[in-house]
């Protein structure tokens, strides 16, 4: 049984990393870090500076998934151009990447292009997308993204400056306009120095950070681990043990109308949904016999009162399916051999119940206690929404409405 626990317990780390990365290609793929800081600084036409601000705050200006050396030397909106030109003076001879994104979704542009240039002294490699220092892009409005490089093409002391043309027909495009200049950093700067590392790998250590609000996660966590602790653990064990206990009740009685009617309630409980249960049992006992707090939650000896009706609920609400689950399995290991040479040695029935099958139903049974913590965890989402108890389930619902 001890090796079974712990062979299960090795197969969930690489579930649990790929759950990591794929809330993390959800977050930052799919949803961008620059959608985020305007959620959070609730505009959509935000200025860039104000973006950049905050991303830096979070360390989300950092590359996604690799790090190439490239840092961010210099970075400018088109309100601050003069006629569509960027001027950059002071330039190291190395190796450079522009970046320049349009702000507005527009969708009248035909047609975008940038042009560089260098100082007298200096030489520019480009890509093999330009033509005569010159680059197009036309129907879109994705990011120009180029990487280009500074030589020096004599023996003439002194940096460069580097002069950008860009501009948009049809309709005029708030552009920004990035400048990075390539670094040698460590290899594992590589991959530390990016959002993945700085945002997922560390959960894997427990190291949560912030929030996009500022806030400790682990200090939140510290906070309401209690209040959902106090709900989902008493629940937990007296739904197992009242499911098992019963299932093992109905299996002993089978074929009576003890079995039989224990199956119908089962069918009918779980056909019900929770939130049924919840309406009920807060009109019922709160509203109209005031047994209990509607909703809230007190630490304390006081959490007792608040987390009865919901421990209550969550026993009821998952009553049927587990009988069910588990009459069957004592069903399945009654008919087996074992169980019939014991009943043949004369063994009471309730002995060879209680003893021999319980203790061989026991693999599937954990086996479905597994299965069900995150539904488990599901459920706490509920609760903690209709009953108004700051859990983790309350945390995780305003992550997910902030995108956080």
């Amino acid at each position: 049984m001890t090796a079974y626990i712990l062979r299960r317990a090795l197969y969930s780390i690489p579930i649990i990393i790929g759950v990591n990365i794929s809330v993390f290609f959800l977050f930052f793929f799919i949803n961008t870090p620059d959608n985020m800081a305007r959620l959070h600084l609730g505009n959509r036409r935000v200025s860039m500076q104000a973006i950049e601000s905050w991303k830096r705050e979070r360390s989300l200006h950092l590359p996604t998934m690799y790090n190439s050396g490239f840092k961010k030397i210099s970075e400018i909106t088109a309100d601050k151009l003069q006629k569509n030109k960027l001027q950059l003076n002071n330039l190291l001879a190395g190796r450079y990447q522009v970046r320049i994104d349009s702000v507005q979704n527009l969708k009248l542009v035909k047609k975008r292009r940038v042009s560089i240039a260098v100082s007298e002294g200096f030489s520019l490699a480009l890509p093999v997308e330009f033509r005569n220092a010159e680059y197009s892009l036309e129907k879109t409005l994705e990011p120009i993204i180029f990487d280009f490089e500074i030589d020096k093409s004599s023996t003439k002391e002194g940096r460069a400056t580097l002069i950008l043309d860009f501009y948009s027909e049809q309709v005029a495009i708030d552009h920004r306009l990035s400048l990075y200049f390539k670094d040698d950093i460590p290899f594992l700067s590589r991959f530390t120095e990016t959002i993945f590392f700085q945002r997922s790998m560390k959960l894997l250590f427990f190291q949560f950070g912030t929030s996009d609000r500022g806030k400790d996660i682990m200090d939140e966590i510290a906070r309401r681990i209690g209040p959902s602790l106090v709900i989902t653990v008493p629940s937990f064990i007296m739904g197992l043990l009242l499911n098992v206990f019963v299932a093992m009740l109905l299996a002993f009685f089978r074929g009576t109308y003890f079995d039989t009617w224990g199956v119908v309630f089962a069918v009918v409980t779980m056909s019900i949904s929770s939130i049924i249960y919840v309406i009920f049992g807060q009109f019922v006992f709160s509203k109209i016999l005031r047994l209990f707090p509607f909703s809230g939650f007190a630490f304390g000896l006081d959490s007792f009162r608040f987390a009865l009706l919901p421990i209550v609920i969550s026993v009821i609400a998952g009553f049927g399916g587990s009988v069910r689950f588990y009459r069957t399995i004592f069903l399945e290991e009654m008919n087996k051999d074992y169980v019939r040479t014991a009943r043949a040695k004369g063994l009471p029935n309730r002995v060879v119940l209680f003893v021999h099958v319980l203790k061989n139903a026991m693999i599937p049974i954990l086996t479905n206690v597994v299965a069900a913590l995150p539904f488990l965890f599901a459920a706490s989402l509920v609760l903690e929404s209709f009953f108004s108890i700051p859990g983790m389930g309350a945390y995780l619902i305003e992550a997910i409405q902030q995108q956080d």
